[in-house]
């Protein structure tokens, strides 16, 4: 049995684990219990493959005698039917050469049900994700993203992970004209998260119908969708490259005059042309050498140049300060678009024309803002409570 692990290659892994929170680890003071603990998994993965060794010998081992006792036991049964005139030394090296050849294959199929096996066991382990379904890509009629106005509507929308599970979202309506600027707030876990990624595609109700423009979103495709939208959510990623490629998510044809548009909507484009190579600057993955702020403005920039006609954003200026928040929505503002957000901070919540505040997966306020008011989230969740 081969051993498929080194002992090198993987202590290099689960240190790469523990040196993702290394900062962390430090200002907390854990790093000797840290270091105990990868010391305490390395031994185990040491362990763990001397007893594969081990098996693989003994394995080997019982093989080998085995199978030579069990020639050596052939050949002196067909000496003695030799000595008997039963048999010919021709018969006993074709009975010998036959018998080699079944013992091989047999040995063969013994080795095929373990790897079969260990590939349903493999198997299993990605089982999500083999089984999830694909995305469907075509769509029954040909449809002009550009015709389909920007207003959503929601029916009866209900959402679980699973049948058996407790419903995230149960019998939701909610209708957004196009344009509006809209609010979504309550606390945490009440399926804001949730319903936008329903919203987006990523994940398909229970039951319920989402429409765009007063078209199914099943009939209008994910594809031409997806062309009208553009998202910031809570778990977003940078990419390594340059400032100008992560807005433009490193299209074939590049329009610098949108990339520097984007970013002054987003109040990015006076710290990028402070930076050394200004635009050209790079970024490392999950955006290596930029603040949080930075990296949310960057992540907005992206969201902006592909010019959509529906923004959704999912925390989007949640680690903004007030200044750089104060211009973002008033950027935003500007925009002939209809908007989504989904927010805590009442800066946030009181530039948005009306505000939805979800409570245990159903709507329990709808409020409508005439004017900016500061105080909106704490008034909504005192009528819910």
């Amino acid at each position: 049995m081969p051993n498929r692990l080194s002992t090198p290659r993987a202590s290099r892994r689960i240190f790469s684990n523990r040196c993702a929170g290394v900062q962390s680890i430090r200002l907390f003071g854990r790093h000797d219990a840290r270091h105990a603990g990868w010391l305490n998994t390395l031994v185990d993965q040491v362990n763990a493959e001397l007893r594969i060794a081990r098996m693989a010998v003994s394995y080997q081992s019982a093989n080998t005698f085995l199978f030579n006792t069990e020639r050596v036991i052939v050949i002196w049964m067909a000496a003695l039917l030799v000595l008997d005139n039963r048999f010919s030394v021709g018969m006993i090296f074709a009975f010998i050469s036959y018998k080699d050849q079944f013992s091989s294959r047999m040995a063969s199929l013994v080795d095929k049900v373990f790897e079969l096996a260990m590939l349903r066991l493999h198997g299993e382990r990605v089982a999500d994700i083999v089984l999830s379904a694909p995305e469907e890509t075509t769509v029954e009629c040909e449809i002009d993203p550009a015709s389909v106005s920007p207003s959503v509507e929601m029916r009866k929308l209900s959402f679980r992970y699973a049948d058996g599970e407790p419903f995230i979202l149960q019998d939701l309506d909610l209708t957004i004209p196009a344009g509006q600027c809209i609010a979504v707030t309550g606390p945490s876990g009440c399926g804001k998260t949730t319903l936008m990624k329903l919203l987006l595609g990523l994940l398909e109700p229970t039951s319920g119908e989402i429409l765009i423009g007063g078209v199914k979103l099943g009939h209008l495709g994910l594809s031409n969708y997806r062309q009208m939208i553009g998202t910031v959510m809570q778990d977003d990623h940078l990419f390594a490259g340059s400032i100008s490629d992560n807005i433009s998510f490193f299209a074939e044809t590049r329009d610098d005059e949108r990339v520097q548009g984007s970013a002054q909507a987003a109040a990015l484009h006076a710290e990028i042309m402070a930076m050394p190579m200004g635009y050209n600057t790079l970024v490392g993955d999950i955006g290596t050498g930029l603040s949080g702020g930075q990296k949310q403005r960057l992540l907005l920039a992206r969201a902006l140049y592909k010019t959509p006609r529906l923004l959704v954003l999912d925390e989007a200026t949640s680690h903004l300060d007030v200044w750089n928040e104060v211009a973002v929505n008033a950027s935003i503002r500007q925009l002939n678009l209809t908007r989504i957000i989904v927010a805590h901070r009442p800066e946030t919540i009181a530039m948005a024309q009306r505000v939805v505040v979800l409570q245990q997966g159903s709507i329990c306020q709808d409020i409508v803002q005439e004017s900016a008011q500061v105080g909106v989230q704490d008034d909504a969740d005192k009528m819910c409570a």
